[in-house]
């Protein structure tokens, strides 16, 4: 190796006078410069001595491109793969790894040492330690002092650490000193010789190549816990991964990598026998970085329970502290949540509660009302009733003298007997639908016809008010007006509008005057109109139309309106009046829901 050095050393250095003695021959000023980094695990200078060849070779072989190899520690290596200031890295294989996840790098070729089995089989560690030592396995190096080239070195640390993991000893924890020296690696072998420390992690054959060279001598130093590998030429204390790449950049042209990649492809081995093969797989060195949670893995490290508490043990101090704060704090709010909850749900049951007695006054309120209106209606029912029994008396009488005169025509008799049927029927629908809208019951809404419902309350108050004159022509509806709704509460809404109408055009000497109702349909609700020709209101009275227990009737109780008022208003209408025109009577109106609109709500 060192014979074929100063021969490149030389060509060089005739290639130079050549060129001096011919200055036809000068490379062209636009000749493309190409970096090359390289990690200089051995120190800068022996980056020229190792790897002249390639850069020498790489120039032959690729003609306008100025090769330049470029010395590195690991960290500077990265840097620059970062900044984009080297086109091509040539690293250790736990380097690339970390350097293929992070820039993207891509190896185009791997090189081939004579010292290897191939070149996927070639990087491992050796432990070594004095010879009369009293170390013989791994697991013997706990508690001891040792020494490795840095945490980011696969041979010099990454590689060994995995054995001593797999051994069952931690390097982080169960040595007594694990002390990192950086490059030269030589150092370490020179610290164990000295007796500076128990044991050094190396790769493997740089033991025999320092032995070889005479840097030390054979028989100081072993390798401990050697692992046989047969074909193998050197001693190792680890399993064996690929060899050094060199990788491009992904800046790096791709036309460029592939001149280079087939450059080195079609390289013939050095005398030292080197030479690059196609790449190799880097997996297991992927696999190594994932178990040491190394490299681009190490965050693995980080989210351990373990790794957690170093690093961040006073942040997690605070979050335990805000923890307990938080429960402390949990547990009082849910102390005056249930509080709150049992004072509310206390507050509902008596909301409730209050609700279902206001809701059996408002019913007996309702009772009273329809009470007071039948009370009102009396003497009107009366009436209303005589007739129907009066014709019955009348048709009785004389089917009896026509019997007594022996006068039995079929006929006249069937006739007088019909007629007796039909105002029996009448005095008993009046007392039917008397004695209903007189019940007490609790309100049920169900789906009714507002024309029918409204068509039977006209009728019950112009049967027990013939003077009462109402218009009233529902034929102008030809659709069915459906609502949700108590048809006896309508009932009784609609015969507390025409009994004020009536009793107001009464007091103003209009008692024959026509009491209008009218009927009309809007998009979402159907428009209930009674208007009269009474007195009208003042608009003092007219303010406080609708407040309970005001009246200005008086015989009155003040409760019609405003019961009226809120039945419409619990079935979604609204109830209110307005002067008519020439302030002679009244309007009042009331609105009810379309069933359909109050199916979407």
């Amino acid at each position: 190796m060192f014979l074929f050095r100063q021969v490149l050393r030389l060509g060089a250095l005739l290639m130079g006078v050549g060129l001096l003695l011919h200055p036809s021959l000068v490379v062209a000023s636009n000749t493309a410069t190409v970096r090359i980094g390289v990690l200089a695990y051995k120190g800068a200078e022996a980056v020229q001595d190792d790897w002249s060849y390639v850069r020498n070779w790489l120039e032959a072989s690729i003609p306008g491109h100025r090769f330049v190899l470029l010395d590195f520690d690991q960290a500077g290596l990265t840097r620059a793969a970062h900044e984009r200031t080297i086109d091509f890295v040539i690293t250790g294989s736990g380097h690339y790894v970390a350097l293929e996840h992070s820039v993207g790098a891509s190896r185009i070729a791997t090189i081939e040492s004579p010292w290897a089995l191939s070149p996927r089989q070639s990087i491992g560690s050796a432990i070594v330690v004095r010879d009369d030592a009293h170390l013989h396995t791994l697991a013997d190096l706990a508690g001891k002092h040792v020494l490795a080239v840095g945490p980011d070195a696969f041979g010099g640390y990454q590689i060994a650490a995995r054995e001593l993991l797999e051994a069952g000893v931690d390097p982080e924890r169960d040595l007594s000193n694990l002390q990192f020296t950086g490059f030269p690696i030589q150092k370490i072998v020179q610290a164990v010789r000295a007796g500076r420390a128990d044991a050094g992690i190396i790769p493997t054959c740089l033991l025999e190549q320092m032995i070889r060279s005479g840097e030390i001598a054979a028989g100081e130093l072993r390798v401990l816990a050697p692992i046989a590998t047969k074909g193998f030429q050197c001693q190792t204390s680890s399993r064996l991964y690929p060899d050094w790449p060199i990788a491009a950049l992904p800046h790096t042209p791709a036309e460029l990598s592939k001149q280079v990649a087939i450059a080195l492809l079609r390289m013939p081995r050095t005398a030292d026998g080197y030479s690059w093969a196609v790449p190799a797989d880097y997996q297991v060195v992927d696999e190594l970085s994932r178990e040491l949670k190394i490299g681009p893995y190490a965050y693995f490290r980080q989210w351990t329970f373990e790794g957690l508490l170093r690093l961040y043990w006073g942040w997690l101090l605070l979050i335990l502290a805000l923890l307990v704060v938080w429960a402390v704090h949990t547990v009082r709010v849910e102390y005056l949540v249930s509080q709150r909850t049992r004072a509310l749900r206390d507050a509902q049951e008596e909301q409730r509660r209050m609700a279902e007695e206001a809701g059996l006054r408002q019913t007996m309120l309702d009772h009273a009302a329809r009470l007071a209106i039948l009370g009102e209606m009396a003497s009107a029912i009366a009436h209303e009733l005589n007739q129907p029994l009066a014709a019955i008396r009348n048709f009785a009488r004389g089917m009896a003298r026509r019997i007594t005169a022996g006068r039995l025509e079929q006929g006249p008799l069937l006739e007088g007997t019909s007629e007796i049927v039909t105002q029996s029927e009448r005095a008993a629908s009046i007392i039917r639908n008397i004695r209903a809208f007189a019940q007490k019951r609790v309100s049920e809404q169900k789906s009714v016809d507002l024309i029918a419902v409204l068509g039977e309350a006209i009728a019950l108050f112009a049967g027990t008010h013939p003077e009462a004159h109402v218009i009233w022509r529902p034929t102008a509806i030809q659709e069915s007006a459906k609502v949700m709704a108590d048809p006896l509460q309508i009932q009784q809404v609609m015969l507390n509008l025409l009994k004020n109408a009536l009793d107001a055009q009464q007091t103003a000497g209009h008692a024959q005057e026509p009491i209008e109702v009218q009927f009309r349909v809007e998009a979402r609700a159907y428009l209930i109109t009674v208007r009269d020709s009474g007195c009208g209101l003042k608009p003092e009275q007219f303010a406080r139309l609708f407040e309970p227990f005001y009246t200005t009737k008086p015989e009155g109780l003040g409760l019609g309106l405003s019961l009226s008022k809120g039945i419409i208003e619990s079935l979604g209408g609204t109830l209110s009046a307005v002067a008519n025109a020439d302030n002679a009577g009244l309007a009042v109106w009331f609105s009810l829901p379309r069933e359909e609109s109050q199916e979407e709500i």
